[in-house]
């Protein structure tokens, strides 16, 4: 999200600078500008305490561009709760609700790690102004962190880029993709549970999962894992582990459907991508679900609890080649009209400068900002 919508800022004419925390490891440099977009990365430190040295390293940096009257607005995620214990600036700072490991700790009915708890709600307190990637996250979030309702409530879908279609590359009959971290939490497991089911009624279908292994609760690999729960459809299921943008794309463009069975998500940009594809597209309905899509017109819902809801949605994409073809098309048209960059960069713009002119002017005021 933070590089379609800052690419495209910057080919509007506006600066963008983006700074994180990066582990020492992290294969890339520490400087570098990506169509436009200067991007900085602070690395962390391996001794004691550097995580309060790295956090007070990233304000003074902002800080010091504030300073020097070279950005007008700072943009901070709730994830982590970077914002925590900063001082004053003199320009708004804005929280995006994106999802915070408070917010998928609640969702998935986990205990809430009372540091992460506590830096994060602080964070989203410091903010001068929030903004929310979809309605259920910001509702979520308010409950979590005890919000005041009074604070900003403003909904900024997020954007993705419209994927060129193909219309002389022709849609396998048989191939499902799946997209993903290999987590619990993305529903792969309930995927692979409703897989048998699916080559029961449809023998030649295949799914093919994109995304980098991830982790068990007991620290094993989640591929081995799902690998030793096929029950014989091996054959079917092929991992091809981290893939290039490019290729994801090219597997969206030619299936036959796509598939998300998430338990917890803020707005996931993977689905969005696979609808921008012109991909039939399967996701939960839990969460924000129904604002991403309209059951049975622009995609199909499904319970991500029950398999046999995944497998029936999918065996309703493989065998009804028109009425897959008709919500792969609306659904491509909810994303063009509603999500996509061109659409949405705009009033991205347009919140950030009502931010600008609502804190210039309390300040004037000296009214603390809402």
């Amino acid at each position: 999200m933070t590089q379609t919508l800052g690419r495209s800022l910057t080919r509007l004419g506006h600066d963008v600078r983006v700074i994180g925390v990066y582990p020492r490891s992290y294969p890339a440099p520490n400087f570098e500008v990506d169509e436009g977009v200067r991007i900085w990365r602070l690395r962390e430190r391996r001794t004691s305490g550097s995580w309060m040295f790295t956090r007070r390293r990233l304000f003074k940096e902002v800080e010091k561009w504030v300073l020097a009257g070279d950005v007008d607005v700072v943009e901070v995620p709730d994830y982590q709760g970077w914002a925590a214990g900063w001082g004053k600036l003199n320009v708004p700072v804005i929280g995006r609700l994106h999802g915070s490991v408070t917010y998928f700790a609640a969702e998935l009915g986990r205990p809430t790690d009372r540091v992460s708890f506590w830096l994060e709600r602080a964070s989203v307190r410091r903010f001068d102004y929030i903004c929310s990637v979809s309605e259920y996250t910001s509702r979520k979030s308010h409950q979590v962190f005890k919000l005041d309702c009074r604070k900003s409530h403003t909904i900024l879908y997020n954007p993705v880029e419209m994927v060129t279609e193909s219309s002389s590359v022709p849609r396998s009959e048989n191939l499902v993709v799946f997209s993903g971290t290999l987590t619990g939490k993305k529903g792969i497991v309930s995927l692979i549970e409703a897989w048998p089911t699916v080559v029961n009624s449809y023998p030649n279908a295949e799914l093919h999962v994109f995304g980098k292994d991830g982790r068990t609760d007991d620290g094993e690999s989640m591929q081995g894992f799902l690998s030793a729960r096929l029950n014989g459809t091996s054959a079917s299921v092929r991992f091809h582990g981290h893939v290039s943008r490019e290729k994801l794309f090219e597997a969206l463009r030619t299936a036959r459907a796509a598939v998300f069975p998430s338990y917890a998500e803020a707005f996931a940009i993977a689905p969005l991508e696979a609808m921008a594809c012109g991909c039939p597209t399967i996701y939960s309905r839990q969460g924000s679900g129904p604002e991403m899509m309209e059951d049975g017109r622009e995609g199909l819902l499904i319970d991500p609890h029950q398999p046999g809801q995944i497998a029936d949605a999918i065996l309703n994409i493989l065998s009804n080649p028109t009425f897959a073809r008709q919500i792969g098309d609306a659904g491509r048209n909810r994303i063009r009209q509603q999500f996509s960059i061109d659409s949405l960069v705009n009033q991205n713009i347009d919140f950030y400068q009502q931010c600008i002119n609502g804190f210039r002017l309390r300040r004037r005021e000296g009214v603390p900002a809402a």
